[in-house]
């Protein structure tokens, strides 16, 4: 059993160990490690920003079989879950753009009073009319009991 406050001390020292690791690199941008949990349920995040492409493959390749082994031998304990990102300066975007909605119609302006809600004047022409089939008079009219 661990006592908690040396485990959590110890991980944090191995986490810090990780980040200098990664930004001792020449072709490291930056990088932050962190790693959570007990020995029994232990998870790494590490994101590492390369200063350029070409320097991609050569950081996942160091950080998976030199940096991961080095601080699973400090702790003594396997990762349960290896949270690795990889990016280049500049480019970290890792979202891509929301796709804009079709625009819904409404005035402009009407942000300017947001509690005043838009005026809902019936729009033609979108499928919504009523269709004439009978008029009221004859008696038409659906049966929409439940019978």
């Amino acid at each position: 059993m661990h006592d908690t406050n040396s485990w959590t001390t110890r991980i944090h020292k191995i986490a810090a160990f990780a980040s200098e690791e990664c930004r001792s690199r020449d072709a490291v941008h930056s990088a932050i490690c962190t790693i959570t949990g007990s020995p029994e349920q232990l998870v790494v995040n590490l994101t590492c920003t390369a200063k350029s492409e070409r320097d991609v493959s050569s950081l996942m390749q160091y950080v998976n079989d030199t940096l991961m082994p080095q601080m699973e031998t400090a702790l003594g304990v396997r990762f349960e879950v290896k949270n690795l990102q990889f990016a280049v300066a500049g480019k970290e975007s890792l979202l891509t753009a929301p796709e804009h909605a079709p625009e819904a119609g409404l005035p402009a302006h009407w942000l300017d009073q947001p509690s005043t809600a838009p005026s809902l004047a019936p729009t033609t022409g979108l499928g919504f009319e009523p269709t004439s089939l009978g008029s009221e008079s004859d008696g038409s009219h659906a049966d929409l009991s439940m019978a």
